[in-house]
């Protein structure tokens, strides 16, 4: 059985390298992902930040070690597809339009 691919919007623990395990959410297009070696990912952490950066995420997401989650956009950054072990969530449709919207005003795009 192939295991599964990560999907843009979904929740994973990744295992970064020097760092260890750490839940990102998914952030590049299904099309490339499941076509290039590397998958673009936003690390999430339990530290609200600056509004104009970091995005809540709810229950949905499937994150249980910090009381509240942030998806923080200035951490953006690719990552093996191999080191992808277990899907968690997923983020919701608003939350994904809010990472867009920040990672567009964190780039100037």
């Amino acid at each position: 059985m192939a295991a599964a691919e990560p999907m843009r919007g979904e929740v994973w623990d990744v295992n970064f390298p020097g760092i260890g395990m750490h839940p990102s959410v998914v952030l590049s297009v299904n099309a490339l992902n499941i076509r290039l070696g590397h998958v673009a990912v936003i690390p999430i952490t339990g530290t609200r930040g600056p509004e104009v950066t970091h995005v809540a995420l709810g229950a949905e997401a499937g994150l249980t070690r910090y009381p509240e989650s942030y998806a923080d956009v200035t951490e953006l950054q690719p990552i093996a597809r191999r080191r992808f072990r277990r899907r968690r969530g997923l983020a919701n449709r608003d939350e994904l339009d809010r990472l867009e919207q920040r990672l567009r005003v964190y780039l100037g795009l």
